[in-house]
């Protein structure tokens, strides 16, 4: 698997058969990037949650199906964006070679329709993301939770995570480390990072914090493979 990143939370992914995945794709008002759609050709977008700068540009991509909770789905339908699967924790969608299952997440979720947050998105969640060779764990904006060394290491069995180390709203380096050290993976990836000034975060306090796993720290716009 084939893994960019694009600030924040915005990666995209090709798989070992060459399908295209974009998560989180925020591109206007992202300062990490100065992408835009036509720069992408995905083939699926997953989103997981509402806040602005993770719904983001979704709705932008004409005729490519968007993954994320109904309540998130609905919203899309509502920008004039139809083509949406909605789905719950736990379920699994399948598109071409790779599979969706989603997973919990702790945080908030919430757009703006006629005000701020005052749109319901559903509840927040995170990623299995299975090509048939990686299982790879997006975890969302989320902080530390139990499942992580249960649920998500004995039922999925992920190889790589991302995770978030930015604090503020979510895990810091040191959480994230445990949280990588509880998922058992092979290798990691940090996120929701440096984005703006309260997020500020040195990844090598995250490097640090990791006991096992191989961490990457991929410069914005850098392809990793796993």
């Amino acid at each position: 698997m084939q893994i960019t990143w694009y600030g924040q939370s915005f990666f995209e992914l090709e798989s070992a058969a060459g399908t295209t995945v974009l998560i989180d794709p925020w591109m206007d008002g992202n300062p990490m990037n100065d992408v835009t759609p036509d720069d992408f050709d995905p083939d699926v977008i997953a989103l997981s949650h509402g806040h602005g700068d993770h719904v983001a540009d979704a709705h932008r991509f004409d005729g490519v199906t968007v993954v994320g909770q109904p309540e998130t789905t609905e919203y899309l339908a509502q920008k004039g964006h139809d083509e949406t699967i909605g789905m719950n924790i736990s379920g699994s969608y399948e598109h071409d070679d790779v599979t969706f299952t989603m997973t919990k997440a702790f945080h908030s979720s919430g757009a703006p329709l006629d005000g701020s947050y005052d749109y319901y998105m559903g509840t927040p969640c995170g990623f299995i993301i299975d090509d048939g060779e990686t299982a790879l764990y997006d975890a969302g904006d989320t902080g530390l939770f139990g499942d992580m060394k249960t649920v998500i290491r004995d039922v999925y069995a992920p190889d790589i995570a991302l995770v978030p180390i930015g604090d503020r709203h979510t895990m810091g380096p040191e959480t994230a480390g445990i949280a990588v050290d509880w998922l058992g993976v092979d290798a990691a990836i940090p996120q929701h990072y440096d984005t703006f000034p309260f997020l500020e975060q040195d990844p090598n306090d995250f490097v640090g914090a990791v006991s096992s796993a191989d961490v990457m720290v991929p410069e914005i716009g850098e392809t990793v493979e796993y």
